[in-house]
């Protein structure tokens, strides 16, 4: 009895180390452009910024390639797949690594442009009629 329990105490060690390590392979961490253009080269994040308007260039195959910012530093993002509501000037998120001087997003999430442009008209509205 005491053997299949130091067994079992085993086996769940085990599989709670295995467990803990693919789930540590997935962890996909916020960082910034300037982070991830100072290391040089990064793997499996998400990196917050700005499409830069005038950047953006469309290539055979349906990839995409444009300049993120985070408002101090630019990056090239290279994107294979196709964007709905693809905008220069909006938020958005890439996923992916980033080497050889180029992130390489195995996913892009774009902000809503609408929304934005909602809440800067409301901003202002209310900046002007002083109204909340």
């Amino acid at each position: 009895m005491k053997k299949v329990s130091i067994l079992v105490g085993v086996v769940v060690i085990v599989f709670g180390i295995a467990l803990a390590m693919s789930f540590k392979s997935e962890l996909c961490p916020y960082v910034t452009v300037s982070y991830v253009v100072s290391k040089g080269s990064v793997s499996n994040v998400q990196v917050n910024g700005t499409i830069v308007p005038g950047t953006t260039k469309v290539l055979p195959n349906n990839t995409l390639m444009f300049n993120l910012s985070d408002g101090k530093t630019q990056m090239r993002v290279v994107y294979h797949g196709i964007l709905s509501h693809y905008q220069e000037g909006i938020p958005a998120v890439v996923v992916g690594s980033y080497y050889d001087g180029i992130f390489h997003a195995k996913e892009v999430l774009l902000k809503c442009p609408s929304k934005y442009k909602v809440m800067e008209e409301n901003y202002s509205t209310k900046k002007v009629t002083g109204k909340v």
